[in-house]
Parts: C-alpha cells; sequence; structure tokens
C-alpha cells in the first residue's frame, strides 16, 4: 500500500538503520521486553507451531521460536530493509528455508495472510496510525497465542511522543508515531474473545500474551 506511513517506514527503517539493528542483535541478542516476549511464547511451547511475525525488524522473534522447535514463520514489513537484514540473518542461521516474507502493511495484506498458531506484533502498534484495525486483523489470523509489544501511556512517553513526532515533523518525514489510547489492545482482544495469560512491563514497554478463551 503506498500511504505516506508506508513511505515514511520505507524513510525510516532504512538500510543504514537495518543493519546497524542487526550488528546490535548478533552482539547482544534480542531487546530486552522482546527477549521477554520471547522467553514466555517458548515457556507456553512452540513446538511445530507456525508463526507470523508482523513488523519483526531484523527477525528476533522469528530467529528465536525457530531455533526453538516453531515449524514455520511468515514475517510481514513494511521495510524492505528490515526484511533483507531478517533474510540475511536467517540464511546465516541456517532458517532461510523456514521463512517466507511479504513486503506491506499487514490490514491491507490481511485477507492473504494464513492464521496461523502464533501472531507476534513487537513495539508495531505504535507505528501504525489506526491501531485498532491492526490489532484486529493480526488478531484475526491468531490460532493459539497472540504475542505483543506496545507502549505504555505514561507522563513521560506522552512528552517523548510528542517530541519524537515534532522531530519527525521538522526533518520532512512522513513517518509518525502513535501512542494509542490504553483499550486499544486489550478492549479489540476481549471483543474478539481473546483473555490475557501474560504480562509485564519496562520502563517504556508493556508485554503481552493473549489465547483465545476456551469455549
Amino acid at each position: 500500500m503506498v500511504c505516506p506511513q508506508c513511505l515514511g517506514i520505507e524513510q525510516e527503517f532504512n538500510a543504514e538503520v537495518a543493519q546497524r539493528e542487526l550488528r546490535s542483535y548478533r552482539r547482544r541478542g534480542a531487546p530486552r521486553a522482546t527477549k521477554v516476549l520471547i522467553d514466555e511464547l517458548v515457556r507456553q511451547s512452540v513446538e511445530g507451531s507456525s508463526l507470523v511475525d508482523i513488523g519483526g525488524g531484523v527477525g528476533a522473534i522469528q530467529h528465536a521460536l525457530l531455533e526453538a522447535g516453531a515449524a514455520k514463520a511468515l514475517a510481514v514489513d513494511a521495510s524492505s530493509a528490515y526484511l533483507d537484514a531478517a533474510a540475511a540473518e536467517a540464511e546465516r542461521r541456517d532458517l532461510a528455508g523456514r521463512i517466507t516474507q511479504q513486503h506491506g502493511d499487514f490490514v491491507s495484506l490481511s485477507d492473504r495472510i494464513p492464521v496461523a498458531d502464533i501472531v507476534t506484533l513487537d513495539r508495531v502498534v505504535c507505528c501504525y496510525p489506526d491501531g485498532r484495525s491492526l490489532v484486529a486483523a493480526s488478531a484475526g489470523r491468531a490460532r493459539r497465542l497472540y504475542g505483543i509489544v506496545f507502549p505504555r501511556r505514561s507522563w513521560w512517553m506522552k512528552v517523548g511522543f510528542f517530541f519524537g513526532n515534532l522531530l519527525l515533523r521538522a526533518r520532512g518525514s512522513p513517518f509518525r508515531i502513535f501512542l494509542h489510547p490504553p483499550d486499544v489492545v486489550e478492549d479489540v482482544l476481549d471483543r474478539m474473545g481473546f483473555r490475557r495469560t501474560f504480562y509485564r512491563r519496562t520502563w517504556v514497554w508493556q508485554v503481552a500474551v493473549y489465547a483465545p478463551a476456551p469455549v
């Protein structure tokens, strides 16, 4: 989908940024909040599972879950540079044959995305203007587990997002960041019949895992 936000994602998350993040990932591993999500998904069992990883960056979740026993992964990302970096790392880890990729806006593509056992969104909701649509479309593809990392709505985050968008505007970037209301995730998932099975906060992020409520 050609839209200002999608163009902004390509500009902001370009090859230079992706390669810098890939080097950091190879040295230090996944960021803290991402690692919390990975550990919990593995604890709840990923053996033989299929994964859809939305906005997965350099592929930390894909690589970790496949190495923990997941069967296959589909990476969907609006940044072509991130997809390239993730593919390079998958090749290095001998995982490339189990990962497919789709470039573009997940909400626009969602009708063509297969249902998977696990769906993950790591620091993605804050990059999307319509958070409810993204959560609803992605949760609609989750059969067993839905993992998400999204920002805390605290006063310091409001200040940070305000000045972050001022800087983006001053640079002429069409990309924006969004601190959605706290019920965007919980309310949508509750209406769709999911229950939260795990929750943890860091200074900046909230990490949560959901599962469909028993019928």
